[in-house]
């Protein structure tokens, strides 16, 4: 796959989504193959995700540093997942997830829908 797909993939998935309201995507290709996505997005219950992936995508989606910070309006954390080479307690080190209501648990990479997912069932629940 070429970089400029995957970046296409992402910027699809959000415009697909009912639930978001305004995004700010940037992104830096660096190969054919590797690249940089980063963004700002906001949902109508005026939550927001900021994100970041640094992947190569030539063979399989190879992830060098992933964030996904999902807060309420007011900057509380909902969730956020990150590979920061922190908690090494965590069994799938450095992959994991911050939680604001339980702490810091195991995960493994989720990709950008899979966070979008969560999102909607986060936002469907309140």
């Amino acid at each position: 796959m070429l970089i400029n797909e995957y970046f296409n993939e992402i910027e699809s998935l959000i415009d697909k989504c009912v639930h978001i309201v305004e995004s700010n995507i940037s992104k830096d290709r660096r190969s054919l193959h590797i690249g940089i996505i980063e963004g700002r997005i906001f949902f109508k219950d005026e939550s927001l995700l900021d994100f970041i992936e640094f992947v190569n995508v030539k063979e399989i989606v190879e992830v060098y540093k992933y964030a996904y910070h999902y807060q309420k309006r007011d900057a509380s954390l909902i969730f956020r997942y990150d590979m920061a080479p922190h908690h090494r307690e965590i069994k799938t080190f450095p992959h994991h997830k911050h939680i604001s209501s339980s702490g810091v648990t195991e995960s493994t990479f989720p990709n950008f829908a899979q966070v979008l997912n969560e999102i909607v069932d986060t936002m469907d629940h309140f």
